[in-house]
């Protein structure tokens, strides 16, 4: 049997790495402090993972709750002798959890680890996010609805949205409060949540999930494990903001009002 140490290291942006000889890493945690472009790490030139600060961050903090992301089933091997590491943001880092497995002289690699490498360029974790601007200056009208973000999935792939979502409304002019703004997530154009007013405002209210506004952070990490949305090719999913208050919302003097959003995509290439 293998023996296997504790793996906790530290990436940096732009430096390549190389595991040892002897050795072989099993990644099963990632978080980064890379905001602006999405963290993407290779083993050997084949990309096997995507992460950003909102959704697994290097520690969590009062601005960003989310911790250290599980990758779960889509955990990266990377074999002895082979280089590996992740663009970003200029001095961006990464940190990587999991384990060291040590190898004897001519020891091949467990087979479920063999299997994993074969297929991590192929079914890995990768982000989905999106904005909207609203517009220096301008109110966003009450019950008006904007898309944030859309994917269409390709040829050729699936993707599978069963984990971490987040949202920010940046610049506004007042303190958000509860049943101001919803979330409408739309599977082929149709909402997944009330399609009538007499079941209460329409979308998930943003108040019940992690989100900030820039000024105010609010602690409800929202996963999409009950009501996982696995998209097909051709299929298309639409996440719009709506402003569901009853009245108008400006934002900061010579701002715009701007949404982010963000989620975990398990991607799957088809063959």
């Amino acid at each position: 049997m293998p023996f296997t140490y504790k793996l906790k290291k530290t990436l940096v942006a732009g430096t390549r790495y190389t595991a040892e000889p002897d050795k072989l890493y099993v990644i099963k945690k990632v978080g980064t402090n890379s905001t602006t472009n999405i963290a993407s790490l290779d083993v050997a030139g084949v990309k096997c993972l995507e992460m950003v600060q909102e959704l697994g961050r290097l520690n969590p903090t009062q601005f960003i709750w989310y911790d250290l992301y599980e990758l779960g089933d889509y955990f990266i091997v990377v074999p002895p002798d082979k280089e590996f590491g992740f663009t970003g943001d200029s001095a961006s880092k990464m940190i990587i959890e999991g384990d060291i497995v040590e190898l004897a002289p001519r020891e091949p690699i467990p087979a479920a680890l063999e299997r994993r490498l074969a297929e991590q360029g192929k079914s890995y974790i990768k982000v989905q996010r999106g904005s909207y601007n609203h517009g220096t200056g301008t109110a966003w009208a009450a019950d008006y609805e904007a898309t944030v973000l859309t994917l269409t999935c390709g040829a050729g792939e699936r993707h599978l949205f069963d984990s971490r979502l987040y949202f920010s409304l940046a610049n506004q002019s007042a303190v958000h409060a509860a049943g101001d703004w919803a979330l409408r997530i739309y599977y082929q154009d149709k909402p997944l949540d009330t399609l009538k007013a007499t079941m209460g405002k329409f979308g998930i209210d943003v108040w019940n999930m992690f989100w900030n506004d820039g000024t105010n952070y609010y602690y409800y990490p929202m996963e999409l494990s009950d009501m996982p949305i696995q998209l097909e090719p051709g299929r298309t999913l639409k996440i719009n903001l709506r402003n569901v208050s009853g009245a108008s919302k400006s934002p900061a003097s010579g701002t715009a009002l701007i949404a982010t959003v963000a989620l975990i995509d398990k991607y799957l290439m088809l063959p």
